[in-house]
């Protein structure tokens, strides 16, 4: 036990609903123990930010435009002392003891790029990430990595620190739930604008309306009024957010193809989740999204428009692709079936937790020597 690392994860937040985190502390490499985080309160944290995630981003979002208007990014304090290392996700520690930062881009070290773009919300950051308390910068992909070379160009000192940490999925069940002949079409997200929601419904009543042998399951908390929109398309199930036990149990084995615009995506870890189901992607590019899904191998990534476009924006163009590639792998059955295979070896290869663990273990070996 000498050799173990007491790690203290801290988020901005009163406690986390990632699956990214989630899978960490769940799945810890051998010789890390997360102090503040024991299996109870995992189950009892994830099932509260499950009931009541509605009511957790209205409070957010006040608490956003408070620190917006101080241009304050996210500050953290540890009181605990039962630790060797702070974990900070998407925070900064004022602690004056050994700690790394992940982070989905460099954006997301405030609650918004107003705050982290500001003269003073990058002061700040800049002052943190510099500190010789600040070990690591761990990002979850090279598209963040580049976000943070392009605030920092010069600065030698924050950019030696990066270090790139994709997303860990434990090994599923790939085992397909099959009822009948139905293709079935799936979008999975937590927040209905910024993932494509209002696009993924217009191509899947587009397609619905074509092809009687094909279904679209939506789980993502919807506004009403497009429910009652799309409510006399049948083929069409609109779904509120469901356990990740009856998402990874029933909803990815009974689908074909996952749709996942991703408007204003910066990663998109349910890409991950569904490829390792075998399910063919379709996403628009941006972001991290090449680095996730190969393009014509594991999914096609659709042409972003150049315009910067609003959640609800309808870019004909691009609609068209999403509709001819979906349609393309409903009647290509033989390519569908390439496509699902490509995407579980992908998976195997990059997302796996032991590579993730054996990287992590790594990062805080390193962060304790210096």
């Amino acid at each position: 036990m000498d050799n173990v690392i007491k790690v203290y994860m801290k988020f901005p937040w009163r406690f986390y609903s990632g699956p990214y985190h989630k899978s960490m502390i769940e799945n810890p490499p051998k010789d890390i123990d997360f102090v503040n985080y024991k299996e109870k309160k995992i189950k009892r944290e994830i099932v509260k930010s499950n009931k009541n995630f509605e009511n957790l981003r209205k409070i957010k979002n006040i608490l956003r435009k408070i620190l917006s208007l101080l241009k304050i990014p996210n500050l953290t304090y540890v009181f605990h002392s039962e630790y060797d290392i702070i974990h900070c996700a998407h925070c900064l520690s004022l602690n004056k003891k050994p700690w790394v930062v992940d982070t989905e881009t460099y954006e997301w070290l405030a609650s918004s790029g107003s705050i982290s773009h500001s003269k003073i919300g990058k002061m700040i950051i800049k002052n943190r990430l510099k500190s010789k308390y600040c070990k690591k910068i761990v990002c979850w992909s090279q598209d963040a990595k580049k976000s943070f070379e392009k605030e920092f160009q010069k600065e030698k000192e924050i950019l030696e620190k990066i270090e790139i940490l994709h997303f860990g999925l434990k090994n599923v069940s790939f085992k397909k739930i099959k009822k009948g002949d139905k293709i079935i079409l799936l979008f999975v997200a937590r927040r209905f604008g910024e993932k494509g929601g209002f696009q993924t419904l217009r191509v899947f009543d587009e397609i619905t309306k074509k092809n009687k042998k094909v279904e679209a399951i939506i789980i993502c908390p919807t506004p009403n009024y497009i429910k009652k929109k799309y409510s006399k398309n049948k083929q069409i199930k609109i779904m509120d957010l469901v356990p990740q036990e009856k998402l990874f149990r029933e909803i990815y084995p009974s689908a074909d193809i996952f749709f996942y615009p991703g408007i204003r995506d910066t990663y998109g870890i349910a890409i991950p989740e569904a490829m390792s189901f075998g399910l063919p992607i379709l996403t628009l590019d941006g972001m991290a999204k090449k680095e996730i899904v190969s393009n014509g191998k594991t999914g096609f990534i659709i042409r972003r428009p150049k315009e910067i476009m609003n959640d609800e924006e309808m870019n004909e163009e691009m609609i068209k692709e999403f509709v001819e590639k979906t349609s393309l792998l409903i009647k290509n059955k033989k390519l569908r079936e390439k496509m699902s295979k490509n995407a579980v070896k992908e998976v195997k290869k990059k997302f796996s937790i032991k590579k993730r663990n054996e990287k992590l273990q790594k990062i805080y070996e390193e962060a304790l020597k210096n």
